[in-house]
């Protein structure tokens, strides 16, 4: 992870927001922040940490800077490698909140930046830690500690040694899970693989009975089961075949059935069909008369529409010359209101609007004169109020003064002089020495005890290991002698056995693949019988249709021939039609006419031509069908070939072979190799069960081997720790005597026993005279408020009283003004209600004038109506000329079409007329019956040369179908009892299987809680931890040596002695080995720098991507020069591109080997926060 940017606000000493740019900060690999103490360098790793995992570093919980109520920081940041690599943006936002005095996120938000836009990945507190692990593959613990080299800590892993070392790693690395956490864990398991074991043994239980006797029993009623059905199946597949070839003949049986029936009901409808054909021709005439019958009738409609509207007219007319004479009188008298009147009442209305405007005024001042009146009874209440407040103040003032006269007097008097005080607090080391000493002694005393009744214990224990131990060699080597006598008697082997089962296998196949060539040459030549038949009478079919197409292609050459005949006979006859004696004929020329052709009926023709087209469909039809026909012949012939051929295949394989012969050597190979197999699998499993048992006895062994060389370590190890405490236990004795005459000393020379109780009693009197120091001074802060205060009262008094005056002489100017108003309003509006009077003279004049408006506008209206009307009536005369006109000539219209259609009247050829879609849908049915008599009778003459005097029985067919169905439902029935049979079957077997299953499980179980109990002993105690601690402590020493290396340029390495501890080998003086103890000061900050570092690079192994940046936050300031050039010297090593270093100082002499700087400028007193810039060197 790169840091790019970083925004910060409202925390600890920022204030406004604060950028940090990281990609220049970061961009030559090596940048220092620098500012002074207390200036807010800690609080850039703060920030990072508080927007990725929402908490700090140092778990303060006032954070947020007393300036603001909230902190917002926004962290932007790069991860991965390659074409992996992401961009994130972090933000948060953290608010105090004022009810509890705790604090609250109201933002938490991951962004993902991409090259189509940004994109949220998760919103909340919660979500964002688990995402931000998600990417890092670092928890908050593992970040800081990754990130942040802390101050002054880093000789502490250097220097720690034994159980304190082994709990740090074990802390750092959470190798608890390995200890406590590990043992629960395989408790757990054990735990539960017992109720498994339990469940397996209960459920073995219920598949009592279950046996290979019942599995053969019920493979033998299902092998006769399936004999009855294939015989049912071949009786079904008999009658099928029959029910096939009889099918197609009762099809076609029924559907001339349903033609005929067809045809019967056509014929019925003839003479029905006749008529609307006759229907047809007089309402076509009758179409053709029409619309001369619908223009008269609409003439008509016209003519007397135009007679009424030319009466209405004439009546508008005397009643508007009646109306126009009455509104001109009106408005005449009205016009004359208006000149005398509207002068005089425009005037009054002009007083009257200055009498209103006067009003208001008066109006206004008398508000003003009643704020005045509120505002002076208030000021007088203020004065009073405030000279009651006046009274007590001096009263409180007079009250504190005393109150803080007592309260000093009393601190006087519980005051200690220092001399005395000292000497006392010196005389409670001495004590608390004295009460450590004897504690340590006496516990020191319990363990003596302790260890020496644990060393008696384990002594009788490893007697009784040993014991065991050579009983169990005893148990091991009789075992090994069992299996030697075993092997001596071994049955065929794996491989020969696979080579019987490959030889049998083979056998089984070739039997299959013969038994299966012979069915299906039995099948090939019941296809290739009915492929013979099928064949015959295709042919027969051929042979007909060729014969029926010959037939009708004769029967259409005659009537086409007919049909050219009937048409130039017409054509004569409609020549001849015309021909008049006299004239000449146009074909011959001659004027003589003795023998005219006649015209043929056209319906004769029609009919012809229909016949016509039934012979071409039906030729066509039979066309297709023969075509049909001949295909399917050829994929019969080609069907048969391919039959043939397979026939013959299959009888050359079969040359020689006796299937029941074949099938008997099978079973005898099958026998014997299945004896074989039983045979090795005894063997085997006998050998299992030794061996077994010869491992469980090994692991036992090794296992009391453990435990004995355990016990053994340990016993000596007590022994050592007894001595060892022992000898201090002396010491302590010593220095306990001594300090113990110092004590007693000094509790005569100051009279004190306890000299803890005298420091609480010290301490207590020291809270009192702080607490009432406190409180003398808010004492006396509130007497100076209190003074103040009085003051203030006493001015504001004065300046009411002023106010007071200035409010009494403005009234009276007031009362003035209004009394010489109010004489002018009453002038102007001759006494009366001002608004009310106004109101009524605007009334009237609106009146006047809308009156005169309304006269003049309807007088005017009238005159205009009585033109428009006078107008109207004079087109409708007009008009009425026209249409008498046009209905004489449509009249003389109507009647020669009446003729010309051979109708008598109007009427009848309203009764003939049928509108064209009435007429249209006619023809349409006279078509289609015409067509769907032609069809049936071609079916029915087509299904008649199909069936060629072939019929079915309907009883015949009905007994077949019955059969079929009985069958059917035996072979169903017979189905499901092989199916129940087959399922019963299954379940025996899977019955067996799963007893199988679950022995084997048992077995599995019970060998996997042998184990887990001896986990159980092996993780008892932390021996295990121990070993992994170790093994960290070893990757971590030879990481930290090859960077210390590198650092010295070769001269210093770090190793482990015996003990596991550190020691520092100097190879350049001959791969001296010194204790870490005895190192300089410039040595031990490169040891602990290089180990520090291999530190973090393992806890950032846990990550899913390198962190590629850390902080450095050590106390330069106590190094030489000469040491901080080393130290700058071996960091400026540690930059690469991949690795970005950062140190955290107020060390000026840094400032010039840093290339880039983050410098801190710290709060101002006026309030603003840390501010901060980037310098270059």
């Amino acid at each position: 992870m790169r840091p790019l940017k970083l925004r910060i606000s409202g925390l600890n000493s920022f204030v406004e927001e604060q950028v940090i740019d990281f990609e220049r900060l970061t961009e030559r690999g090596l940048f220092g922040i620098f500012g002074p103490t207390g200036s807010g360098k800690s609080t850039i790793i703060d920030a990072i940490t508080l927007s990725m995992y929402g908490k700090i570093p140092r778990n303060s919980r006032e954070f947020i800077n007393t300036n603001s109520i909230s902190t917002s920081v926004s962290y932007e940041f790069e991860i991965g490698i390659g074409a992996e690599r992401k961009r994130y943006i972090v933000e948060r936002n953290i608010k105090k909140d004022l009810k509890t005095g705790g604090y609250k996120t109201t933002l938490a938000r991951i962004r993902e930046m991409g090259e189509k836009g940004e994109k949220v990945l998760c919103e909340g507190d919660r979500e964002v830690q688990k995402k931000i692990a998600e990417i890092l593959g670092l928890t908050a613990e593992d970040f800081t500690r990754s990130v942040v080299l802390p101050q002054g800590k880093f000789s502490d892993f250097l220097k720690l040694t034994g159980k304190d070392r082994r709990d740090m790693l074990e802390r750092i690395f959470g190798l608890e899970k390995y200890g406590n956490n590990l043992l629960k864990k395989i408790r757990e398991v054990k735990n539960e693989k017992n109720l498994i074991l339990n469940r397996v043994s209960g459920e073995l239980s219920r598949y009592e009975g279950v046996s290979s006797e019942a599995l053969q029993e019920m493979t033998k009623k299902l092998e006769i089961l399936k004999g009855q059905e294939e015989k049912l199946a071949a009786e079904k597949n008999r009658l099928d075949l029959e029910k096939e070839k009889l099918k197609a003949i009762w099809e076609k049986q029924q559907e001339l059935n349903q033609y005929l029936q067809k045809k019967e009901l056509l014929e019925g409808k003839i003479e029905e069909i006749e008529r609307k054909k006759v229907k047809i021709k007089k309402a076509e005439k009758a179409l053709s008369v029409k619309p001369y019958i619908d223009a008269v009738n609409e003439t008509n409609s016209k003519i007397a529409q135009n007679k009424e509207e030319v009466e209405k007219y004439t009546k508008e007319l005397t009643v508007i010359e009646e109306n126009l004479k009455k509104i001109e009188k009106e408005y005449d008298i009205a016009l004359q209101k208006k000149e005398e009147k509207i002068p005089l009442l425009i005037e009054k209305e002009e007083k009257l609007k200055r009498a209103l405007q006067i009003q208001k005024e008066v109006k206004t001042i008398n508000e003003e004169r009643e704020k005045l009146l509120k505002t002076y009874r208030a000021v007088e209440k203020e004065i009073e109020k405030l000279k009651k407040e006046l009274e007590i103040l001096s009263n409180d003032i007079e009250i504190t003064k005393k109150v803080l006269e007592d309260k000093d007097k009393k601190i006087e008097e519980l005051k200690i002089s220092s001399g005395q005080r000292e000497k006392i607090f010196s005389a409670l080391e001495v004590q608390k020495e004295f009460e450590r000493i004897e504690k340590d002694k006496r516990e020191k005393e319990v363990k003596i005890f302790e260890l020496e009744e644990a060393i008696k214990r384990q002594q009788k224990e490893h007697e009784r290991l040993k014991n065991l131990i050579k009983q169990k060699e005893e148990e091991i080597q009789a075992l090994e002698e069992k299996i030697r006598n075993l092997e001596g008697h071994m049955p065929p082997t794996s491989d020969e056995l696979l080579i019987m089962q490959q030889q049998l296998e083979e056998q089984k196949s070739k039997f299959l693949e013969a038994k299966e060539n012979d069915e299906l040459r039995q099948n090939i030549k019941g296809i290739l019988d009915e492929i013979s038949d099928l064949k015959g009478k295709l042919k027969e079919q051929i042979k007909k249709l060729e014969d029926d197409i010959k037939t009708k292609s004769k029967q259409l050459e005659n009537l086409t021939k007919e049909i050219e005949e009937i048409q130039r006979q017409n054509i004569a006859g409609e020549l001849a039609k015309d021909l008049e004696e006299g004239m000449p004929c146009p074909v011959c020329g001659s004027v003589h006419h003795v023998k005219l052709a006649q015209k043929i009926d056209e319906e004769l023709i029609n009919e012809k031509r229909a016949f016509e087209e039934i012979f071409k469909r039906e030729i066509e039809e039979f066309q297709n069908q023969l075509l049909k026909l001949k295909g399917e012949l050829v994929a019969l012939e080609a069907k048969e070939e391919f039959h043939k051929k397979e026939y013959d295949r299959l009888e050359e394989k079969l040359k020689g072979i006796d299937i029941k012969a074949f099938e008997q050597n099978v079973g005898q190979l099958q026998l014997r190799f299945e004896k074989a197999k039983l045979k090795t699998e005894r063997w085997n499993k006998e050998k299992e069960e030794i061996n077994a048992l010869l491992k469980k006895l090994g692991e036992e062994k090794a296992q009391l081997d453990l435990e004995e060389a355990r016990l053994k370590e340990s016993l000596g190890k007590d022994v050592k720790a007894l001595k060892e405490l022992k000898v201090s236990v002396e010491e302590l004795s010593r220095a306990y005597s001594c300090i113990l005459d110092q004590l007693e000393s000094l509790r005569t020379e100051l009279e004190i026993r306890d000299f803890k109780q005298k420091v609480i009693e010290i301490n207590e009197k020291d809270r009192e005279v702080e607490k009432l120091q406190k409180e003398s001074e808010l004492l006396e802060k509130k007497l100076e408020e209190l003074v103040n205060k009085k003051e203030i009262l006493s001015n504001k008094i004065n300046e009411l009283l002023i106010k007071k005056a200035q409010i009494v002489e403005i009234g009276k100017e007031k009362s003035k003004y209004l009394q010489e108003r109010q004489k002018e309003i009453d002038i102007l509006s001759e006494g009366k209600e001002i608004e009310n009077y106004l109101k009524e003279v605007q009334r009237e004049r609106e009146n006047i004038l809308k009156e005169e408006k309304i006269l003049k506008e309807q007088f005017e209206n009238e005159k205009k109506k009585r033109q428009e009307t006078e107008n109207k009536k004079v087109s409708a005369l007009e008009n009425q000329i026209l249409l008498n006109n046009m209905l004489k000539d449509q009249f003389e219209k109507l009647n020669a079409s009446i003729s010309k259609n051979g109708f008598k009247d109007e009427k009848e050829v309203m009764e003939c007329f049928l509108d064209e879609g009435t007429i249209k849908s006619l023809e349409e049915e006279i078509k289609n019956f015409e067509n769907e008599y032609i069809s049936i009778c071609s079916n029915i003459e087509r299904l008649d040369s199909t069936l060629n005097g072939q019929r079915i029985e309907e009883e015949v067919w009905r007994n077949l179908e019955e059969k079929i169905k009985e069958t059917e439902q035996a072979l169903t029935e017979k189905r499901k009892e092989i199916g129940a049979t087959q399922k019963t079957l299954e379940d025996i077997q899977n019955n067996l299987q799963k007893v199988e299953e679950l022995t084997e499980q048992k077995k599995e179980l019970e060998q996997l809680l042998d184990m887990l109990e001896d986990l159980d002993k092996l993780f008892q105690g932390n021996h295990f931890v121990e070993f992994v601690a170790t093994r960290q402590l070893k990757l971590i020493t030879f990481s930290a040596s090859k960077r210390l290396k590198e650092i010295t340029r070769g001269r210093y390495a770090l190793e482990l002695d015996s003990d596991n501890n550190f020691v520092m080998r100097d190879d350049f003086n001959g791969g001296t080995r010194r204790s870490v103890d005895t190192l300089s000061g410039g040595e031990t900050f490169l040891t602990s720098l290089s180990l520090a570092l291999a530190l973090s690079s393992h806890i950032q192994l846990k990550g899913r991507a390198p962190l590629e940046f850390f902080f450095l936050d050590e106390g330069f300031g106590s190094l030489d020069s000469e040491l901080l050039d080393v130290v700058m010297t071996s960091l400026e090593r540690l930059r690469n591109d991949k690795m970005v270093v950062g140190i955290i100082s107020h060390v000026e002499e840094l400032k010039n080997r840093v290339p880039v700087k983050l410098i801190i400028i710290p709060p101002s007193t006026a309030g603003e926060g840390s501010k901060v810039r980037i310098e270059y060197s």
